[in-house]
């Protein structure tokens, strides 16, 4: 990730320049302080190919975010945005330098990567969590190196042929389901597909009601049911989908989503059963005086 301050930017002001404010071409008055605050830029793994034409993101490789300071820790210490389950989205909007960008447009993939540089550099590279094994149900803590993130970019069209997945633009796959066969046209995940799913998580939780986690996604994902696009038609589909093809959708989806795991191959120490294990996202990511 490479990193740079506002002097690689803007350029070192010259010795003899006049003291007093600086201002732009336009006369307005520069931030005498803008130079404190660090930046870097974080590779995206979408590589920019799913976000439309117009989109300050669109065909871009990297994005440019600053490293937290102060009032980032702040966002994550207000008792409100934990209870309303927009902590991290709040923190990734603080985080981006261009303000164009809206954090919950960001997919999924993109907004982990730059979660786990924010953490990198504001708490450093090590990474400690709880983990249950998965042969004896014994839980130790294993650390893990941030720096060691596995990346998986977006599938190459020979590859996508391979699947016989059609890519037919943005961030929209076309694929036959072989079981039906049925047509079906999905997307991939954003920002506010994950918030929808958490309020959506939240409410049945709190009303005591099963939880559709896995109806829910699909219904998101999906755009298009044989060329059928009203919500309907699309959820009809979704509540008599077969177990098998409800599977294979959720597979199809898995394959194309870019990503960034946090993934580590672990030795049990009670029971030395061997696992290659995804680190999950947990309150000692952000909180790490958190007690494990």
């Amino acid at each position: 990730m490479a990193r740079r301050n506002n002097s690689e930017r803007t350029g070192a002001p010259h010795p003899d320049a006049p003291t007093g404010p600086e201002t732009t071409n336009q006369g307005q008055e520069v931030d005498p302080l803008s130079f404190i605050v660090p930046t870097e830029f974080v590779a995206l793994p979408s590589r920019g190919i799913y976000y439309k034409e117009g989109h300050p993101l669109h065909n871009e490789e990297s994005v440019e975010i600053k490293y937290m300071t102060a009032k980032e820790e702040d966002l994550l210490s207000s008792k409100s945005l934990l209870e309303k389950g927009i902590v991290l989205d709040r923190l990734i909007q603080s985080l981006l330098v261009d303000k164009r960008i809206q954090s919950r447009d960001l997919l999924i993939c993109d907004r982990n990567a730059i979660l786990i540089a924010a953490r990198a550099s504001g708490y450093g590279e090590d990474y400690n969590t709880r983990i249950t094994c998965a042969a004896c149900g014994e839980n130790d803590v294993y650390p893990y190196d941030l720096n060691s993130a596995v990346v998986k970019e977006p599938l190459t069209s020979d590859q996508l042929a391979e699947e016989n997945i059609e890519y037919i633009g943005h961030d929209m796959f076309r694929v036959k389901v072989p079981n039906s066969p049925v047509d079906v046209i999905f997307r991939l995940f954003t920002g506010h597909d994950e918030q929808t799913l958490m309020a959506s998580t939240g409410k049945n939780k709190k009303n005591k009601l099963s939880d559709k986690l896995v109806t829910n996604q699909l219904k998101l994902m999906i755009m298009s049911v044989m060329g059928h696009k009203d919500p309907e038609t699309i959820n009809k589909y979704v509540d008599s989908l077969p177990l098998r093809d409800s599977r294979f959708l959720r597979k199809v989806h898995e394959k194309v989503s870019p990503s960034v795991e946090l993934r580590k191959e672990v030795v049990c120490s009670s029971c030395e059963h061997t696992d290659d294990i995804t680190f999950p996202f947990t309150a000692q990511f952000f909180w790490p005086d958190v007690r494990l």
